[in-house]
């Protein structure tokens, strides 16, 4: 794959040399995704498609290998104009394999009839927070109160000269995602409830939106053999609910999640809300419906 890169970037180097301007990057790409979309046409001739021509099962298999070169190499100029390499491109293959073989995880998939069980990931599963802290330290020189009662990381961001978003965005896009480690002992807490017959939804506020954060996302589950039945993104949490099959079925038996916001809406509309116990969530402890636990292991002294 980098032998082919290689070979393309010399070629666009030859038709636009490299003092390429952003402007001109933007037209360019522009010309090769028609390029390449005229090439994919042409591919497609390799087999007979058009209802109204006799059909045969006849493959031009020729025609398919060299319009597929051609295919190839416009994707390849575009990633390389935008500087994209070798590398960035086989890892992003590689995390794309794993939400497609994920994609059987879903809430379609549930029989109807098995409990449900709401959990949030970050700081339930993963140790974003204490994450996030170590990036601000590592990044900007930032010491942020982990055990702090702000949700948010609000004092120790209000010192920098940047939005707090670009600040995320920097920490998404640099695969922040990928690496947090898991909370200890929250893998047996997941494999105790599957053991006792739920079906496990995890439910995370994080933006779906931005591929990186989607796909690293799904890389996390599946390299730390996190056990879980469908995954959704949503910052409405209880509204996601009250959309879902699971909801309408009355099988949501409750959830677990530590943010302020997302266990007092649960609670407040009837579902049963586990949190760990945060200094950020003080105000909530006791809140009807709700259970707060220091450790996963902890969370079986609920009734449930």
């Amino acid at each position: 794959m980098k032998n082919l890169f290689s070979v393309q970037k010399k070629f666009n180097q030859k038709l636009y040399g490299d003092n390429v301007s952003d402007k001109e990057k933007a037209e360019i790409t522009k010309t090769l995704s028609l390029c390449l979309h005229s090439e994919v046409s042409e591919l497609m001739q390799a087999v007979t498609f058009k209802d109204h021509h006799i059909q045969t099962d006849k493959i031009d298999k020729v025609k398919m290998l060299f319009e597929s070169v051609d295919v190839i190499r416009y994707v390849i100029a575009i990633l390389n104009l935008n500087d994209i390499d070798a590398d960035e491109f086989i890892r992003a293959y590689a995390d794309k394999d794993i939400y497609l073989n994920n994609l059987d995880k879903d809430q379609k998939s549930w029989n109807g009839k098995q409990k449900v069980v709401i959990v949030d990931i970050d700081d339930v599963l993963s140790e974003f927070r204490v994450h996030f802290a170590r990036h601000l330290n590592e990044e900007y020189n930032l010491y942020p109160d982990v055990d702090g009662e702000e949700y948010y990381f609000i004092t120790a961001l209000a010192k920098l000269d940047l939005n707090p978003e670009e600040v995320f965005e920097r920490f998404t896009d640099q695969g922040g995602f990928r690496d947090i480690p898991v909370v200890e002992g929250a893998t047996k807490m997941l494999q105790s409830i599957r053991d006792r017959g739920y079906w496990i939804q995890l439910l995370t506020a994080r933006p779906e939106e931005n591929l990186k954060c989607f796909h690293d996302t799904y890389f996390w589950l599946n390299k730390n053999n996190i056990p879980y039945d469908a995954l959704a993104f949503s910052n409405e949490k209880f509204r996601w609910c009250a959309k879902s099959r699971y909801y309408d079925a009355d099988a949501i038996k409750f959830a677990i999640d530590d943010s302020p916001k997302h266990v007092a809406e649960y609670a407040k509309h009837g579902i049963f809300c586990y949190m760990p116990k945060k200094n950020y969530n003080k105000e909530i402890r006791g809140m009807a419906k709700t259970s707060t636990y220091p450790y996963p292991k902890d969370i079986f002294q609920g009734c449930f």
